[in-house]
């Protein structure tokens, strides 16, 4: 019977192990899982150590974190009747005058607001905002998430080269 119950255990760990992946459960609910009754009214419980349970969360939450905090500036917040249109004209524009700087709009309730850019530190927050403030004088800088995937999107910003380099002196 022990032996029966040792194969048993072996086959669901085997089982729950290689169904492990990036995105599984959490290790509790693995254990939970495992705890098996047998025929004979055996239970199998399995119990983790506080430092295995640690680990688990610290690699966990590396892989599921896909943001990071940073700013982006506030061109446009209104809650007024027509917010909701007025907010996705103010996006068509800014995308068609700057194509090269990710533009968002959101609803926070009761708000439309258009943000725009993904900065990583205040300072380049205030920099875009320096040189958007003769389109757009209310704008602010707003503290937000942003996602890795915007940072590696960020549309190319086209400039003109010149032909030829000034010679050096």
């Amino acid at each position: 019977m022990k032996r029966l119950v040792g194969l048993l255990f072996l086959s669901v760990f085997a089982v729950v192990a290689t169904s492990v992946d990036a995105e599984a459960q959490n290790i509790q609910d693995k254990c939970g899982e495992l705890a098996v009754r047998t025929m004979d009214g055996a239970v199998v419980h399995v119990m983790e150590s506080y430092s295995v349970q640690r680990a688990v969360h610290d690699v966990e939450s590396k892989v599921r974190r896909r943001d990071v905090d940073g700013y982006r500036v506030v061109i446009f917040s209104d809650n007024g009747q027509y917010a909701g249109d007025n907010a996705r004209k103010v996006l068509e524009n800014f995308q068609q005058a700057h194509p090269h700087i990710n533009a968002y709009m959101v609803y926070e309730s009761p708000y439309f607001k258009v943000s725009v850019g993904d900065c990583l530190t205040l300072e380049e927050a205030s920099h875009l905002m320096s040189q958007l403030d003769s389109e757009y004088p209310d704008l602010f800088p707003k503290r937000e998430s942003i996602s890795f995937e915007a940072l590696a999107s960020v549309r190319p910003h086209v400039r003109e080269l010149p032909d030829s380099l000034p010679a050096l002196e």
